[in-house]
């Protein structure tokens, strides 16, 4: 049975890859540097340390790269989006849910935890969770499962008994290293190949994890 729901932050609970994405294109246009077409695809997702290899590959990049960055994870700019303006479909639902039939929560995110926190900040009720880990607690980025592991750790619970809702291929990768079940709920980028081998299931939003777990386990919720 599932007991665990782990859950990625940016472009799962959130609409912020399509806003970033805006950032790194004006930012790029007004330094003159031309970003790939798939450029998105590379970094969406991806570990720090993938990410700025692909970044220094490609001419120009590396020089606006920083500035990007501190745009990008500005919590002033995040601050002051409108209340739930940021959510992504069904979250709120889906995180009341899960409390009231007593499953486990983690938010298992590769960013900051302050930025995590800002986020969460922008949604116009408290979202209650068990643990939550970031980028700056762990040493190995997705698709290394690492971060999935510890949030299992953490929550007491067995990988087996953990389901990763997830937008990415890396973290499609590390729920599946880490021996968990997964979602994949499309925001960005597209199924290749090795993510179609390595997913379980696919829902449309937030919303439908509902009826995924309750059909999962049978009617039967929570530890």
């Amino acid at each position: 049975m599932i007991q665990a729901v782990l859950f990625d932050c940016d472009g799962l609970m959130f609409e912020t890859e399509r806003i970033s994405i805006t950032m790194w294109k004006r930012e790029a246009m007004k330094y003159g540097v031309s970003l790939p077409e798939d450029f998105f695809v590379h970094i969406t997702g991806s570990g720090k340390g993938y990410t700025k290899q692909y970044m220094d590959s490609i001419p120009g990049v590396s020089s606006v790269r920083d500035k990007i960055s501190q745009k990008r994870f500005n919590l002033d700019f995040w601050k002051s989006c409108a209340k739930d303006t940021l959510n992504k479909p069904g979250l709120i639902e889906l995180f009341a849910w899960l409390n009231e039939n007593k499953y486990k929560i983690a938010i298992c995110s590769s960013s900051p935890k302050v930025y995590v926190e800002t986020l969460l900040g922008t949604v116009s009720v408290s979202l209650s969770y068990n643990a939550m880990i970031t980028g700056d607690m762990v040493t190995r980025a997705k698709p290394d499962p690492e971060i999935f592991l510890k949030g299992a750790e953490v929550l007491g619970v067995k990988p087996e008994e953990c389901l990763v809702l997830e937008d990415s291929k890396a973290g499609i990768l590390a729920a599946r290293a880490a021996g968990m079940h997964s979602c994949w709920i499309k925001d960005m980028i597209e199924a290749d190949a090795e993510m179609e081998k390595a997913l379980e299931y696919r829902r449309n939003d937030l919303n439908e994890v509902i009826g995924l777990i309750a059909e999962i386990n049978g009617g039967k919720h929570g530890i």
